[in-house]
């Protein structure tokens, strides 16, 4: 299952793109962005957010955190997998979102398109922080330049910069801010996530679009750079229509092992164990909530 981020409880999912804007910010109010007070900031915000599809997954095996929160019924299951099983469900969505499916038929009409795939870790770090750092540059770039119209003066052009300018630039750079629906605030730092992460863009379908859907066809250039360089210029979903939710299908073998939550009655725990046993999937034993002494194997001798 993956889910569009706009639903998730979260409401700062995405705000890495805001952010990243807002620190490229320089002249005319946000440097063009698209948005320039807090009612647009906001819409060009819930456009991010509509435009990914995530699957959440954790890096952490037991985590007394987790279970508390995702099994309120002390009765969830915590399933693992590899990586490369998780591949496969980023490729299936997009493939579903293929612009391939298009036809002459959708010619002129908007089109919600997958434009890239990915799975990475998530970036935890105070959101507040970021954003003041951020707040504090702008000023002082908007200082300068003020400083610069009252001597009467333009701010360099690019050619009478010094090249250092750029290097300066680029360690000042937030590393956190290199991408879209990687960062969270460390409050969520116990869930040490990993994403699936497929972003969809939308555009009218038009005659000259048709060219790419040969390329894409072509199996030496579905993945070529210069293809996925011109999906990326897609805008940010709209106007058409998703769903909040949307599912894949997986490979038999996707559920590596099962945990069940240690906290599960044992006349439903015994179920589940069956259940899964019986489909050929190892059920493992969680080491969260338990009372360690039960567990010992030897013993000081009287």
């Amino acid at each position: 299952m993956f889910t569009r981020a706009d639903v998730f409880p979260d409401k700062n999912e995405g705000i890495d793109r805001i952010l990243a804007q807002l620190h490229s910010a320089g002249h005319g109010g946000c440097g063009g962005m698209g948005w320039n007070d807090i009612v647009s900031a906001r819409e060009q915000h819930e456009q991010v957010k509509r435009s990914h599809y995530i699957s959440c997954w954790s890096k952490t095996v037991e985590s007394v955190a987790m279970w508390s929160l995702y099994s309120p019924d002390q009765c969830s299951v915590r399933v693992s997998t590899s990586t490369a099983k998780l591949k496969q469900s980023v490729e299936a969505l997009l493939e579903k979102y293929s612009f391939t499916r298009l036809s002459d038929a959708d010619l002129d009409k908007n089109a919600a398109v997958a434009v890239s795939g990915q799975i990475a870790p998530v970036a935890y770090a105070s959101l507040h922080y970021i954003a003041q750092r951020i707040t504090r540059r702008v000023k002082a770039f908007r200082r300068i330049e003020s400083r610069y119209k009252r001597l009467g003066k333009s701010l360099p052009a690019l050619e009478e910069i010094n090249h250092r300018y750029y290097e300066r630039e680029q360690q000042r750079t937030l590393k956190e801010l290199r991408d879209t629906c990687r960062l969270k605030d460390s409050s969520f730092g116990h869930e040490d996530e990993v994403r699936l992460c497929v972003r969809l863009g939308e555009e009218p379908w038009k005659l000259a679009n048709k060219s790419l859907k040969s390329e894409y066809l072509n199996p030496g250039h579905k993945y070529h750079v210069s293809l996925r360089a011109t999906l990326n210029v897609f805008r940010f979903v709209f106007s058409v229509p998703i769903p909040p939710r949307e599912f894949v299908p997986c490979s038999p073998d996707l559920v590596e092992t099962v945990a069940i939550d240690p906290r599960c009655p044992p006349h439903k725990a015994k179920f589940i164990r069956e259940w899964f046993s019986s489909r050929g999937i190892n059920v493992v034993e969680s080491t969260c909530f338990g009372y360690l002494p039960e567990s010992f194997e030897v013993f000081p001798t009287r």
